[in-house]
């Protein structure tokens, strides 16, 4: 096995914080982490402390990745949108790379029991949407000024409320005379 990270070909069988079973690089420290072992871990996962992280993640601007099990390329994922934490996904291998750290940050983050999650198509959707959600509301701040868009909001929560709010939209939408 290469080391996606390093190219270092030093691999230990580990158990990271919490027991989770992975192979370790003895060069950078990362960690390949295989979706089943780790589904079986869940089961029985310890309750962990989320420690205080001390690390920096930083926003990686690096090649894509080659998967240490297939030779093919993977793919990095977000973890959130408010962190710069991405991961390396291989589908074909149904694993995760984390580099020296990112274990650590997943559990400050509270999300060590949802890697399966993260690496969904489903939460990278929710995480596209709600990235162009803000996006979108930034933009109309912008455009309307901050107390003109949270009147504009409340307005539209109202009436998201009002059983006729078809009609209503009708009417805001005529001109007066």
């Amino acid at each position: 096995m290469i080391c996606p990270a390093c190219g270092g070909r030093h691999f230990a069988p580990v158990r990271i914080e919490g027991g989770l079973p992975a192979e370790r690089c003895a060069d950078c420290h990362g960690a390949w982490v295989e979706l089943e072992r780790y589904r079986l871990w869940r089961k029985n996962m310890p309750q962990l402390a989320a420690p205080e992280y001390a690390g920096e993640i930083s926003e990686v601007n690096e090649p894509v990745r080659v998967c240490p099990s297939t030779g093919r390329l993977m793919t990095r994922i977000k973890v959130s949108n408010d962190n710069p934490l991405r991961l390396d996904f291989s589908a074909m291998a149904q694993a995760v790379w984390l580099d020296k750290g990112e274990w650590e940050r997943l559990l400050a983050m509270g999300l060590h029991d949802q890697l399966d999650a993260i690496v969904s198509e489903r939460w990278q959707s929710d995480l596209k949407r709600a990235a162009s959600r803000e996006r979108a509301e930034h933009a109309m701040r912008l455009r309307f000024g901050d107390a003109a868009y949270e009147q504009l909001a409340q307005m539209r929560a109202w009436l998201a409320q009002q059983p006729n709010q078809t009609e209503m939209m009708a009417f805001l939408n005529t001109k007066a005379d």
